[in-house]
């Protein structure tokens, strides 16, 4: 039997893609008991409020909530708050088991609700799972783009790699389901963030920091084969700022799309392809490895040696942990970590 699951669904101005997204989503979830949707208008601009709105009166398993929250992240954890902490204690209103989070920029196929009602049934009597990971397909994004596509290749190469060695962890924010009480224990989605020289910055993700914090609060995270089809619009509104990650890091902005996309050039795919490589290692292995130290102790595919040193380096350097200071953490003390071993982690991991 499948569990009870809340779609969360951020939207900014996604009047553009609201029809289709909704058509897909909602027939799909009409046909499951125990289903719902709750969408969030984050200070739309464009006709996002109204669409929700009449599609919310012609389907009573859509909750529109409308407000200014500032970012994927603050509307997920507002969808989310709905459900849990803001909720009536009733057996009525009890949240749903999994709160199940796409974007409104993505093509769903016609088993998204199946498969992961499959899936979820599957891994709900595992306790130890707390989050599950959908697949998101992006190759087509690149067609007629080939050193877009060699430097996009290259991230996936080194976070397959980076992943392997130290487990999945980080969530792909498109596509992934969190068991409700590893969310109300480890949640809610956080945008990291620190001071710069130009004022406060985005510090990778909302996802991936819910992925490592479930991960230091012993939850696991499963895969579901369940896939999702992007649209690319901040790949197509600036290739060069998608693929080395300023569309992720730094002041947040929001994005479109004017006119096709343009492909780098060679130089530009070569620089933005190794750049990514450090970008990858930071934040799918040093962050994982810092914030939870006894991976040392398992297979990174480190020499001996490396993990000597990185056993003295933190014992040099205890401060900030993850949870004593997240932005210390982020900005601080794991560029400096990933920079005494980067050479020699790309070196052993072949990268």
């Amino acid at each position: 039997m499948s569990p009870r699951v809340a779609v969360l669904l951020p939207c900014h101005n996604e009047a553009r893609f609201l029809p289709d997204l909704l058509g897909a989503l909602l027939s799909q979830v009409e046909a499951w008991p125990g289903w719902q949707v709750v969408a969030v208008d984050d200070s739309s601009t464009d006709a996002t409020g109204s669409l929700l709105d009449r599609a919310a009166g012609a389907s009573s398993r859509l909750t529109v909530i409308h407000g200014r929250f500032g970012s994927p992240g603050g509307a997920r954890t507002a969808a989310a708050s709905s459900l849990t902490v803001l909720a009536p204690p009733s057996a009525q209103h009890a949240p749903p088991g999994w709160l199940l989070t796409t974007d409104c920029d993505v093509e769903l196929p016609h088993d998204f609700v199946a498969g992961w009602a499959a899936r979820l049934a599957e891994l709900d009597g595992d306790d130890g799972v707390g989050a599950v990971n959908g697949g998101e397909a992006q190759e087509h994004l690149f067609d007629g783009l080939p050193n877009a596509a060699s430097a996009s290749g290259a991230f996936g190469r080194a976070a397959a790699q980076a992943e392997g060695a130290v487990g999945v962890v980080n969530l792909n924010g498109v596509n992934h389901a969190v068991r409700t009480e590893a969310y109300l224990t480890a949640g809610p989605y956080l945008q990291p963030t620190a001071l710069g020289p130009q004022g406060e910055v985005n510090l990778a993700g909302e996802d991936w920091d819910l992925g490592v914090r479930l991960r230091l609060a012993g939850w696991r995270i499963e895969e579901c084969p369940v896939t999702v089809r992007d649209r690319g619009r901040r790949l197509l509104a600036d290739v060069h700022a998608y693929l080395s990650g300023e569309a992720y890091e730094g002041a947040f902005t929001r994005v479109a799309a004017v006119g096709p996309p343009t492909d780098l050039s060679p130089e530009t795919a070569a620089r933005v392809a190794d750049a990514t490589v450090d970008r990858v290692l930071v934040h799918f292995y040093f962050k994982i490895i810092l914030a939870q130290p006894a991976l040392l102790d398992g297979p990174l595919g480190l020499e001996p040696a490396t993990v000597e040193a990185m056993r003295a380096w933190m014992a040099r350097w205890p401060w900030p942990s993850f949870d004593d200071s997240r932005a210390g953490f982020v900005y601080g003390r794991l560029p400096r970590f990933a920079a005494a071993f980067t050479a020699d982690v790309r070196r052993q991991l072949d990268l």
